[in-house]
């Protein structure tokens, strides 16, 4: 799948294009979910989800998005960075839209984990979950 965006951008579901190495860096250096997640933990994770891959008109990678999913009944959505390049043009919301919209994703209970002020997952339909209180986390 490759889907355009505006000013040339695009997204694609193809783990063949993704850059390892810069996700890695996003990933484990940038963000504050996964700082200091191991690059080989990084693999895993890419090599075992849907992924999707935000690129500039150049082919450059400018964002990414996985989702751990069945493809059947559940779908998290994690990992969502955008380079801080690119950001301020609405390139979140086109790869959080490309992501939800996926045909692979479309039809599944979509679930994420985020910081409460990050509101633009709320245009996509994200809200609290349903039933919190069933939910429980056993962490490593």
């Amino acid at each position: 799948m490759r889907q355009a965006g505006h000013d040339g951008y695009w997204a694609s579901d193809d783990p063949a294009l993704i850059d390892v190495d810069l996700v890695h860096g996003w990933i484990s250096g940038e963000s504050y979910w996964a700082r200091g997640r191991p690059y080989d933990v990084m693999v895993r994770a890419i090599e075992n989800s849907l992924v999707i891959g935000l690129y500039a008109a150049d082919d450059s990678q400018a964002g990414f998005a996985r989702w751990v999913t069945d493809r059947a009944t559940f779908s998290w959505l994690c990992d969502v960075f955008v380079d801080t390049a690119h950001r301020g043009r609405g390139l979140g919301s086109f790869l959080i839209d490309v992501a939800t919209s996926h045909p692979d994703i479309a039809a599944t209970r979509q679930v994420l984990s985020t910081a409460p002020e990050r509101t633009l997952y709320r245009q996509f339909g994200f809200g609290k979950l349903a039933a919190p209180e069933r939910w429980q986390e056993k962490r490593p």
